[in-house]
């Protein structure tokens, strides 16, 4: 039987299974952000706690298929190639191209960070140049603008002029004195302070927010890679597989692993970029295809005349690569943020561990599938 017809169906059945789990996430936070946006801090603080422990079972998610899945599947790969190639070599290869691939996408979003930063800096300002001090300094007296018109608003009559970009150009206040009694003042006075903290808090994180717009994109842009890496490898695996059996018990296994990663990677960019859906939806549609685009391509070679070892060394560069980006996404982009906010970190661990306890069940899962492969390829071999 021609497997070439299945492997084009379980192609398109992984596309619209990953990309379903990757979109959930878009109808999850909008019914959360309903519940935010209402006036109740109780309800906003409840959305805010689940949004974080979801982020945090996605680093769960994400470390464990680092560890469980990716390196595991490197070493194994390597010992093949070790075999195949006669190569007699004691230097941790697949290690030092790990740490490349983490310090490749380092590397990579500093640079365009400083690009982005550099153009946007050079557009506000109309100079030739600009340095990121300035730009700093530039954002703080925009703040403190809006800070200092919010203090004098409430307590006196103020005029604050500022420029369009929020920079201060004058101040002048008259006082204005209104005579109550003592407790409508003290009360009224209270109250005033009170607005005018939480005023001065809502402007500023609005502003950081959207000078944060960017970074937030160009993160899930390095983000979806990362993850599109380790898809077209493990839509490799599927694709070269040469019996029925082994395709549908693979394509079982795999299915289900996806659909949890799918999950957790349309809740990391959708949570990045809520104000940007159609960024989000293309970067998961690209995503999901990674897998299918994997398995035709593992389809292929295993068509094509080429030389074993060089391509076994192609893929354990790639797959080392893809372990690298993952470290830093994992560790870097999603784990230190969450951990740097004022929910109890103890609660996030377990959220953490839980991510962490799914991947393990679905590895053991399978180890299981590639042994009954294993096992039938060796028996249709005899």
């Amino acid at each position: 039987m021609n497997i070439i017809p299945l492997q084009a169906i379980l192609a398109l059945a992984m596309f619209l299974t990953t990309a379903l789990a990757g979109l959930l996430p878009i109808k999850l936070l909008n019914m959360i952000n309903r519940r935010r946006d209402e006036e109740n801090e109780r309800e906003t603080r409840l959305a805010e706690w689940i949004l974080s422990l979801l982020s945090c079972f996605a680093g769960g998610v994400f470390m464990g298929t680092c560890f469980l899945d990716i390196f595991p599947h490197i070493n194994e790969n390597y010992e093949r190639f070790i075999i195949k190639s006669k190569w007699k070599i004691e230097y941790p290869l697949t290690q030092f191209f790990v740490c490349c691939g983490f310090f490749l996408v380092y590397l990579l979003e500093e640079l365009i960070l400083k690009i982005f930063s550099s153009s946007a800096l050079h557009a506000g300002h109309s100079h030739s140049a600009g340095n990121s001090s300035h730009h700093h300094k530039h954002r703080r007296d925009k703040i403190k603008c809006r800070e200092e018109h919010l203090k004098t608003s409430n307590i006196v009559n103020s005029n604050n002029n500022c420029s369009s970009d929020g920079n201060v150009l004058q101040q002048s206040t008259h006082v204005v004195v209104v005579r109550r009694s003592d407790g409508e003042e003290s009360d009224s006075i209270n109250s005033a302070k009170q607005f005018k903290q939480r005023s001065i808090s809502i402007l500023t994180q609005e502003y950081l927010n959207n000078e944060q717009v960017d970074d937030s994109l160009l993160k899930s842009i390095t983000f979806a890679v990362a993850m599109s890496f380790h898809s077209i490898l493990e839509g490799f695996a599927l694709g070269v597989q040469n019996n029925q059996k082994g395709i549908m018990t693979l394509f079982i296994s795999l299915i289900i692993h996806k659909g949890i990663e799918a999950f957790s990677v349309g809740l990391q960019i959708t949570r990045s970029n809520a104000k940007r859906m159609i960024i989000v939806v293309l970067t998961i549609g690209i995503y999901a295809m990674m897998t299918p685009f994997g398995s035709m391509v593992g389809v292929l070679l295993t068509n094509l005349n080429m030389d074993e070892v060089l391509k076994d060394g192609i893929v354990i560069v790639l797959e080392s690569f893809a372990g690298g980006t993952f470290i830093y996404v994992t560790f870097f982009e999603v784990l230190s943020q969450e951990r740097a906010n004022e929910f109890s970190n103890l609660v996030q661990l377990c959220a953490i561990v839980f991510g962490f306890l799914v991947v393990s069940v679905l590895q053991i899962n399978e180890s299981i599938a590639e042994k009954y492969i294993e096992r039938d390829s060796s028996t249709n071999g005899v």
